[in-house]
């Protein structure tokens, strides 16, 4: 497996964003809506986010893919929250073929490596109650909840 840049060209921003789309159409299914066929279907400030994620991901930030050959297989986002003086995890996703092989770890600890290397020492995150597979992951990395 390999971790890279997900904005460093348009081949690895074009799987960036297949790849958050994805992650969007399942939280929208999780969530009990229909899911969306396409980026169009998806509410204003997704689909924003989708098509412009090297604006919501920039530096500080990054957008981070895991690749299997030359497969993408999964992403991870880290987005600034300046007033908070952290970074905020965003939109880690392995696509299902690619789960349970390790891919959420790797790119949560090249996060982790990315956010200290930035100089951050706080990383926030939101996770969806029905996820609690994900809120177990999470604490297994040593997260705590805290007040929204």
């Amino acid at each position: 497996m390999t971790i890279v840049d997900g904005l460093a060209n348009a081949e690895r921003r074009a799987d960036s964003e297949r790849l958050i789309f994805e992650y969007m159409a399942m939280s929208r299914g999780d969530r009990g809506f229909p899911i969306p066929e396409t980026v169009d279907d998806l509410p204003v400030a997704w689909r924003d986010e989708c098509r412009g994620l090297a604006t919501a991901y920039h530096d500080p930030g990054t957008l981070l893919l895991a690749y299997r050959a030359d497969d993408p297989i999964g992403c991870v986002g880290l987005r600034e929250l300046p007033a908070l003086g952290a970074l905020e995890v965003k939109r880690l996703y392995v696509r299902p073929e690619a789960r349970g092989s390790g891919t959420a770890r790797a790119l949560m600890d090249r996060a982790h490596d990315h956010a200290a290397g930035a100089g951050f020492t706080r990383l926030l995150l939101d996770v969806l109650p029905v996820r609690p597979h994900v809120i177990d992951f999470y604490r297994r990395l040593g997260y705590t909840e805290t007040e929204r």
